[in-house]
């Protein structure tokens, strides 16, 4: 249905869909939805009584599952698509597990509601806005910018902009020997708390301590598979022109780095992953939701990977060859001491190819015994709400929730003991939460370890971020630590440089 549709499927058209309960539930969501601005996410105990017919229609449902919960929910999510429409922020302290995922999908779809073939996220200010640089091409392109390039010489985990690299500092090579490259984009409330909280310039050590986010402020941030010329994308792929860095090689007598040079060049990029961070009532540490392309690697359930030389997927995906043992998988050539990881000055490509594997497909979801149940379902029905919609907003119906993480309401404050230590350990949902696009190489293959061994984005988005490296000056623990763009231009961001086999080994 598009929008025009949407913009009078009121009551007075309700009469005449009686007869079709397909189009009866998408004038009651969508109705419902536009005159509200956003849902009320509550738990099952404060629903009024009016209201109980919907949970018996609920449970009338192949899947058996309480969710999606909300009368014609996947319908509903035709509000998003509207150009003034806004991302939900209203959030219940006793929200059920299924709503903190309902309100990733509900965001993915907003954050992706293309208009004049851009997706809303695309039209946001990105980490080299924040110094007031030049982040756009004169055309309008997507620009993936650059990090850092100078090392700063630590094994911890952080993060930064568009990159040639992962958080961690790794590079995904891409079956054809590109790297796979990041961009972040922020909302406007996200951008202007974090420009005046910059590390450059200073304010960051000078802004009242607990200086922080606004409920609605919201991050994103895409990974982008670099097509060759004449490549055919991945099936059902986002696709757009951006300008990435043209990459040279600093070498030395016993070393070699690849690093950006300071000039781009224009190429086709397809969508692959999707981050979506926002902050929403009861949650300061905000909400945590991934989201990949459905063909990027073999997808597994939740503690179920083994790194074993027997055992591996028959198909071939975007990340994975067919056959490759899941002993291969995941693994950073640039890692190894000294650098497995071979660059071509000529074609610009690196090799050996990454093969990758989604450890848990529904990020270990644990908060409830449906968890992963839930964000299946969810899948099913938002995927088929996308797919309903046509040319060009059905293409992100090939794309699939990971799962959502997230802490106790009210937790990611200062009054709350200890808050500076608050980690991975107080994570809620999808406690292993990655994206095999982003966080390709620390992936958690299971959470039934101890709390604090869980890997998900509250290892590295914490209080701590800026205090934790021994080679760098620790910086005040803040709760807007959480966010890494405010490392931007400085020695804190991950530098956009890999180690790679110096030339002259390789002759």
């Amino acid at each position: 249905m598009n929008n025009k549709s949407i913009l009078f499927s009121g009551a007075i058209y309700l009469k005449s869909y009686l007869h079709c309960p397909r189009f009866f539930m998408l004038a009651v969501a969508a109705s419902f939805a536009l005159l509200t601005g956003a849902c009320v996410y509550t738990d099952e105990s404060s629903k009024s009584n009016e209201y109980s017919h919907v949970k018996k229609i609920k449970k009338q449902s192949p899947t058996g599952l309480d969710c999606p919960q909300g009368f014609g929910w996947a319908e509903g999510l035709a509000a998003y698509l509207l150009p003034n429409a806004e991302m939900p922020t209203k959030f219940s302290a006793t929200a059920s597990d299924c709503l903190f995922h309902q309100w990733s999908w509900e965001s993915f779809v907003w954050a992706t509601a293309e208009f004049n073939s851009v997706p809303r996220f695309m039209s946001f200010p990105t980490p080299d806005d924040l110094l007031d640089e030049y982040s756009e091409s004169n055309d309008g392109l997507l620009r993936l910018s650059s990090r850092s390039t100078s090392a700063h010489n630590t094994s911890a985990i952080t993060e930064g902009a568009g990159a040639i690299v992962e958080a961690d500092g790794n590079m995904l090579v891409g079956p054809n020997g590109y790297p796979v490259y990041a961009s972040v984009h922020m909302n406007e409330s996200y951008f202007n708390t974090a420009k005046r909280n910059l590390i450059k310039t200073g304010d960051y050590q000078k802004q009242a301590a607990d200086d922080y986010f606004d409920v609605g402020a919201a991050v994103f941030k895409a990974t982008w598979y670099r097509l060759d010329e004449g490549e055919v994308a991945p099936a059902g792929a986002f696709t757009t022109q951006a300008e990435v860095p043209v990459l040279t090689v600093y070498a030395t007598k016993t070393t070699a780095t690849v690093a950006t040079s300071g000039r781009f060049e224009t190429v086709t990029v397809a969508l692959v992953g999707l981050h979506v961070v926002g902050y929403v009532e009861n949650h300061p540490e905000f909400l945590w939701a991934t989201f990949e392309h459905n063909a990027n690697a073999p997808m597994l359930p939740d503690n179920t990977f083994t790194p074993s030389a027997s055992i591996s997927d028959p198909n071939t995906y975007t990340f994975y060859k067919a056959g490759t043992p899941f002993s291969q998988v995941n693994i950073a050539a640039n890692a190894a001491k000294p650098s497995a990881l071979s660059y071509d000055s000529g074609t610009g490509k690196f090799s050996p190819v990454t093969n990758v594997v989604q450890e848990n497909k529904t990020g270990g979801e644990n908060n409830s015994p449906q968890g992963p149940a839930n964000i299946e379902a969810l899948n099913q029905a938002s995927q088929g709400f996308l797919s309903g919609q046509g040319a060009p907003q059905s293409v992100f119906s090939h794309y699939n929730l990971i799962g959502t993480v997230w802490m106790s309401p009210n937790t990611y404050v200062t009054s709350t003991p200890n808050w500076q230590k608050l980690n991975q350990a107080n994570a809620v949902g999808s406690v292993s939460l990655a994206n095999s696009t982003a966080e390709t190489f620390v992936q958690q293959a299971t959470n039934t370890g101890p709390a604090q061994q869980w890997k998900n984005c509250f290892l590295c988005h914490n209080p701590t971020s800026y205090s934790f490296s021994s080679s760098l000056p620790k910086l005040a623990n803040r709760r807007i630590a959480i966010s890494h763009v405010l490392s931007e231009g400085t020695q804190y961001a991950v530098p956009n440089v890999v180690s790679i086999v110096p030339p002259w080994k390789e002759k």
